[in-house]
């Protein structure tokens, strides 16, 4: 059956649609291919068709946005998560805040500012790196050769996004009064323990320098040390007496707040608990020794321990006992 020259041109006509329609396609595939290329690498193909965002999610713009304005957090402190290029680092910083928050307003409480910091330098980043893009691949999808210039262009080394891990923060009770109570008892009762122990120490050091005296007449260095020593000793033992008759507050000023901090490190939930300002006053009393060579011999019999801070007459510095 012969064709009329009107049916073959109606029919060019369709094959020339058809090729322009393919040729549409393939131009609007590689088009997409090469904006997906460019943004995540050769494996942003996968993401076609295959994932969906979940509905009511929030952006990384929006969520950089609240993290800003709720938690006073700035460009500076956030730029090294941005930077990561992970598109759900802020969402996943802000969704951590949120629930901290929630918890503490539980309490009664406001989410600490220090919280908010520890939280955000928890975060453990990994950097942007190079690849190749897989031109074949992007070929596979299209149906035909990329175009020349896209082609160039993906050949150079590109980008894949960075991650960011955000660790879980373990959300630390406030302390009961009773709990309170309590921490504030073994405070003291660990200070009274160590003035024992020391008034033993001091009895023997002091011992030291009558027998010296006795030979040979005390240098006047030696002379304030021996001074310090029965300062020191009476001192403690009026400490002793006072506790004995429930006046603690002489013990609690014995060894300054150094004991304080190391209990507030095993037990975190004193960290900002509202301990008796009496003791804590009396706490920050400082120790005052002759001089450094005499810090280092108190050290030496055990009278100072590790972590004290002792304040140089001579000079008028801070020594950390132990560095």
């Amino acid at each position: 059956m012969a064709f009329s020259a009107i049916g073959a041109l109606q029919y060019l006509d369709t094959v020339d649609a058809k090729a322009k329609e393919k040729t549409e396609r393939e131009n609007a595939r590689e088009a997409l291919a090469f904006e997906l290329a460019m943004k995540y690498g050769s494996d942003g193909l996968s993401s076609t068709g295959t994932k969906s965002g979940k509905g009511g999610s929030t952006s990384s713009n929006t969520a950089t946005k609240a993290l800003m304005k709720t938690y006073n957090l700035t460009d500076e402190t956030l730029a090294p998560i941005l930077a990561s290029g992970d598109k759900t680092a802020a969402p996943k910083l802000l969704d951590i805040l949120e629930k901290q928050r929630l918890k503490y307003e539980n309490e009664g409480l406001t989410l600490p500012e220090e919280v908010v910091s520890n939280i955000v330098e928890s975060a453990v980043i990994t950097q942007p790196n190079t690849e190749q893009i897989d031109i074949s691949k992007l070929e596979n999808f299209i149906g035909r050769e990329m175009d020349s210039l896209y082609k160039e262009l993906l050949k150079q080394q590109l980008k894949s996004p960075g991650s960011v891990f955000i660790p879980a923060p373990a959300f630390v009770e406030m302390p009961s009064l009773e709990d309170l109570d309590r921490f504030e008892k073994r405070t003291l009762q660990f200070n009274l323990t160590r003035a024992q122990d020391e008034l033993e120490l001091l009895s023997k050091m002091s011992a030291k320098y009558v027998s010296m005296s006795e030979s040979t007449p005390l240098t006047e260095e030696q002379l304030a040390e021996a001074s310090w020593l029965s300062t020191r000793i009476g001192e403690i033992e009026g400490a002793i007496k006072s506790f004995e008759k429930d006046n603690v507050t002489p013990v609690a000023g014995l060894y300054g707040t150094s004991y304080i901090k190391e209990l507030q490190k095993v037990y975190p939930k004193f960290e900002t608990a509202p301990l008796n300002p009496a003791l804590l006053n009396v706490a920050r009393q400082e120790i005052v020794v002759p001089n450094r060579e005499f810090a280092e011999s108190l050290a030496e019999a055990g009278i100072l321990k590790q972590g004290d801070i002792v304040v140089n007459m001579k000079t008028g510095k801070k020594i950390r006992i132990g560095g």
